[in-house]
């Protein structure tokens, strides 16, 4: 039996932000906001942190630099209860970090330090370690130079190898994301990005075409988020559903789609059905979009189980194609 419920393998970064920004301040000028915050983020350090604060045994595989960023970095995953063994160190490049201004309304444009994203790998010694989880999430493909292409193939084949159960997702995708996720996709279990990522790799707009898309090339399950829309779901052997987002007051979008995924895995961990799952995973991400970073008001696996019973579901514009 593996030792971990998790491994959170991938791009992690640490998020500076502030809110509400309206305007940036002209030449050396200030504004007063009402709140900065350093997070835990990236499509697998969030991913991973969302994990563990829902109660799940989490491992974290990545890489920090030796500044006082990948410091601070170490002792709050371990603040979490992250499992941090694998987490690596390299003096070469700072720790990959993010400005964010969040607008009133939520959305936050970004300034972002690579860093060591682009120099994260798995050594031979540590694959089969990385793996020891009964769900491997591999997380940030399209900003791990270093990682993306092969490394990242051979990881997921290995993990099916296994018998593990593998969730996937990617950052900033562009059209010519598709040939690094490709040869990826028949080792994928479930494949959760957003329906704006996903229909830059696939060519199409409506999330059914999408998903089928992805599923032809392999991918067993879609789930594809849409933001205010809530997330539709293309199971492997059952019709697709949509599912409505809660109405919940937004104070940041960052991190919602990491701690969604987040939801997707403990419902799987937890053995519930995918619609199950997918309902619980859009309560957590209501819960971190009420706050500020990529946790949120996220604060344990009852009081998010709570929220999904008592939230009203959102008006969404969205028609599921069953």
């Amino acid at each position: 039996m593996p030792q971990f419920d998790v491994s959170s393998v991938g791009f992690y970064v640490l998020d500076i932000l502030g809110r509400p920004v309206s305007r940036i301040p002209e030449g050396g000028r200030a504004d007063y906001i009402e709140e900065i915050r350093m997070t835990v983020a990236g499509t697998a350090g969030a991913t991973g942190m969302d994990c563990a604060i829902l109660g799940l045994r989490t491992q974290a595989v990545t890489t920090l630099g030796t500044d006082d960023m990948g410091d601070w970095f170490l002792a709050k995953l371990g603040k979490y209860g992250l499992d941090c063994g694998l987490v690596r160190r390299d003096g070469s490049v700072q720790t990959s970090s993010t400005i964010l201004p969040v607008r009133p309304n939520g959305e936050r444009p970004a300034l972002h330090v690579p860093g060591t994203a682009a120099v994260f790998q798995v050594a031979d010694e540590d694959l089969d370690a990385a793996l020891d989880a009964t769900v491997v999430h591999v997380g940030g493909t399209g900003l791990l130079k270093s990682f993306d292409g092969e490394p990242t193939v051979r990881l997921l084949r290995r993990a099916k190898e296994l018998g593990r159960i593998t969730t996937f997702d990617l950052i900033q995708a562009t059209p010519e994301t598709i040939r690094l996720v490709e040869p990826c996709l028949p080792f994928i279990d479930y494949f959760v990005p957003s329906i704006e990522e996903a229909s830059e790799m696939a060519g199409e707009s409506d999330p059914q075409a999408v998903a089928d898309v992805f599923k032809a090339k392999g991918v067993k399950n879609v789930i594809l988020t849409l933001g205010a829309d809530g997330v539709f779901v293309a199971p492997q052997d059952a019709p697709s559903f949509h599912l409505p987002a809660f109405e919940v007051e937004v104070f940041d979008t960052t991190g919602c789609g990491d701690s969604f995924t987040a939801g997707i895995i403990v419902g799987i961990v937890r053995g519930w059905s995918l619609q199950e799952s997918a309902r619980f995973a859009s309560a957590v991400a209501a819960k971190v979009a009420m706050g500020l970073g990529s946790d949120g008001r996220l604060v344990s696996f009852d009081d998010t189980v709570k929220a999904m019973k008592t939230l009203p579901a959102k008006a969404s514009r969205f028609s599921a194609a069953a």
